[in-house]
């Protein structure tokens, strides 16, 4: 039901990756190599759903100095799983 409605929607999936992938820079060029999802929704103002199923998709070009992303604490994604 899920997928219904995401293509519902017509989701340009690229549109939201590079936001991400721009957000994800920014925080490199911070000095930052854990990001959370909760940060991301704050640069991006985008759902927190939406941004999870983005880097579910794994499709992102994650910076090499970002090291891990968490959610509630949590590693979801992690430079050494790759």
């Amino acid at each position: 039901m899920e997928n219904k409605k995401l293509k519902e929607y017509n989701i340009t999936w690229e549109r939201y990756e590079k936001a991400l992938s721009k957000v994800l820079s920014n925080f490199v060029n911070s000095g930052i190599e854990t990001v959370t999802v909760e940060e991301i929704w704050v640069e991006t103002s985008l759902p927190i759903d939406l941004i999870l199923e983005i880097l579910e998709r794994n499709k992102l070009n994650y910076p090499e100095e970002i090291k891990e992303i968490k959610y509630k604490n949590e590693i979801i994604w992690s430079r050494n799983e790759k």
